[in-house]
């Protein structure tokens, strides 16, 4: 479930909208419920791409009406293509023959051949609680995993928006459209300019972006992407200047973070410059009381006494 939640969130962000007005929503919901009327039997299976387990089969007209029933589509937007592992996926048949298809797309959307895509729902309850009633838990359990997700995301953002320096609030929503992964990134002038403003010290300069890299969702790997803003900035240093700028003062947990997941997880060649003991001794603490072990191996290897 973790894997196809992964690859749900990534792949989300390249669903492309398609064009479909109100006429053709009434269209194509009619033509797909005379497809359910004409349909013998159901074959419901956990995915849409492999249709390798079965877990529902049913001829009771009774889960063909109630289907219909459940589904409501968004006046607005339209059928969208996305290239995640949609199910559980319903085949309808008659006489043997599959007639249509009709699939879940994360508890949020449905999607069928007839319209050749997904199509947000208007009443999610509804719609999950088809699969509720006949005993199929992934497609809640699925959806109820994303919306924590995406709480969590609202959350991280929030958290990086409020540690961010104050002089580039103003710029970060033309910095964000800017972004662009993983090939284009915002032009970084500006936002320099600006911290250059805010904090004429370079030593300053690098620990406030030290404190907002720190402040992120967690992650060293599989972080949100627009963090790799705030990675840039401080990457433009050298190694001696980012160590110059953290050792030997008290930091922040946010410091200490940002200072542990620049010099972590990047080494800026051909600079092999060595972090101090006292230095790598704090940072490997700090680390270790992380329970992403990603995180801790990764700083075990950078930050060890002998590395």
């Amino acid at each position: 479930m973790l894997r196809r939640l992964v690859v749900a969130i990534v792949v989300i962000v390249m669903a492309a909208p398609l064009i479909a007005g109100e006429k053709s929503r009434s269209q194509l919901i009619s033509e797909l419920f005379i497809d359910i009327d004409q349909a013998d039997e159901m074959i419901v299976y956990s995915e849409g791409f492999r249709r390798e387990f079965v877990v529902y089969r049913s001829s009771n007209r009774n889960d063909f009406d109630q289907l219909k029933s459940a589904i409501a589509l968004k006046r607005e937007g339209g059928p969208f293509v996305c290239a995640c592992m949609d199910g559980p996926e319903i085949a309808l048949l008659k006489n043997k023959k599959e007639i249509a298809a009709v699939w879940n797309h994360e508890g949020t959307a449905i999607g069928s051949s007839v319209w050749k895509g997904d199509w947000e729902t208007s009443d999610p309850e509804r719609w999950l609680r088809w699969f509720d009633a006949r005993g199929m838990k992934s497609a809640r359990e699925f959806f109820n995993e994303m919306q924590s997700e995406y709480r969590k995301a609202t959350v991280d953002e929030r958290r990086w928006l409020e540690a961010m320096p104050s002089g580039l609030k103003p710029l970060w929503a033309d910095a964000r459209k800017q972004y662009q992964a993983p090939t284009q990134f915002p032009d970084l002038k500006p936002l320099n300019a600006a911290l250059e403003r805010q904090y004429p010290a370079t030593d300053d300069r690098i620990r406030a972006l030290m404190a907002w890299f720190g402040s992120g969702a967690g992650p060293w790997s599989g972080f949100p992407g627009y963090e790799e803003i705030a990675a840039k900035l401080l990457r433009q240093y050298p190694t001696p200047e980012l160590i110059k700028a953290v050792e030997g003062r008290p930091l922040t947990d946010q410091e200490v973070e940002g200072a542990a997941r620049i010099l972590g997880s990047w080494t800026p060649a051909p600079d092999l410059t060595p972090i101090p003991i006292d230095l790598r001794r704090t940072l490997l603490e700090h680390c270790l009381k992380s329970p992403d072990q990603d995180k801790v191996e990764r700083a075990k290897q950078a930050f060890s006494p002998n590395g």
